[in-house]
């Protein structure tokens, strides 16, 4: 499956697995498995996908290739990294895994904990590297808290999801401080690199908030500039000069990468396409369309 092709939107975590074909979760809060638990239906490669879900794994054996936000990550022994429900994701299974992965949604985190898990794990973030590489005594304290949440998780007891939470804490106040040792502040001779990441994370967010019918209009590079305290034409240069791309052809690439999604995976007509991306007029969006990808919106659904 090409990755590039689309973006699939999994609203909760039983639609999320069921995509993958893999293990069927107990509820929509919490969910673990061993990776070599999986079955052989399990996804070797997907498409671009979101959900609204927090995942994190632990690479104990095997090999992928990850994107995650707007970074592509090489995943082996050790890898540890961590997903967040705004990033696009895909990844590409090169070596059969072994490890550890848990889901969570946010109302799981709300039961137990009034704080923000962005503002308690910075690898949460959507500006964040999300991977760490982890030693043989970090994994040594690692993986005991996980094979105790799958204890937990696979048992009977009525307040099992308590004690989860609790080994989950564990975790990541474990993988806070590794972090924070692998991963130094920037620097300010890397400000640019910065400022570009930043963009990014901001369109990314701001399509999860047009997927999720949170956004009243799709907005420029002004906007973002805005958001971002730097003026429009500071932004672009500065993009332009990171990515080779100026900040108005990325929009454009996010916004028809999207409308194919909807186009190719939703039962929505081109004129409903058009509103949902919030483009005032569906005669405009056809030849934004057609000029980005040479084939109309229509002709472009009906394909197979």
């Amino acid at each position: 499956m090409d990755a590039s092709d689309a973006i699939s939107y999994f609203k909760d975590i039983s639609a999320f697995l069921k995509a993958l074909k893999t293990v069927a979760p107990q509820s929509n809060l919490f969910h673990i498995h061993r990776h070599e638990d999986a079955p052989e239906t399990h996804s070797e490669e997907t498409q671009l996908f979101r959900t609204n879900t927090f995942s994190v794994s632990l690479l104990t054996d095997g090999e992928a290739t990850y994107k995650i936000g707007m970074r592509e990550y090489s995943m082996k022994p050790g890898s540890f990294y961590f997903m967040s429900p705004q990033q696009l994701r895909y990844y590409k299974k090169i070596k059969p895994w072994k490890g550890y992965v848990f889901v969570f949604s946010e109302e799981f985190i709300r039961l137990f904990s009034g704080s923000s898990i962005y503002t308690e794990y910075p690898f949460f973030k959507l500006d964040a590297n999300v991977q760490l590489q982890l030693n043989k005594e970090q994994l040594a304290d690692l993986i005991p808290l996980l094979e105790e949440m799958h204890a937990h998780y696979t048992g009977a007891e009525t307040d099992k999801l308590k004690y989860i939470f609790h080994y989950m804490s564990l975790v990541l106040l474990n993988a806070r401080k590794w972090y924070a040792e692998q991963h130094a502040a920037v620097p300010e001779t890397d400000k640019p690199a910065t400022l570009s990441k930043l963009f990014d994370d901001l369109l990314e967010k701001h399509f999860f908030e047009i997927a999720s019918q949170h956004a009243d209009k799709l907005l420029s590079v002004s906007d973002f500039a805005a958001q971002l305290n730097v003026s429009a034409n500071y932004l672009s240069d500065t993009v332009k000069k990171e990515t080779g791309k100026t900040p108005t052809q990325i929009i454009k690439e996010r916004t028809i990468l999207e409308a194919k999604s909807l186009l190719r995976n939703t039962r929505l007509t081109v004129s409903e396409v058009a509103y949902f991306l919030l483009f005032d007029d569906p005669s405009y969006f056809a030849k934004y369309f057609k000029a980005a990808t040479g084939v109309s919106p229509s002709d472009f659904k009906d394909q197979k």
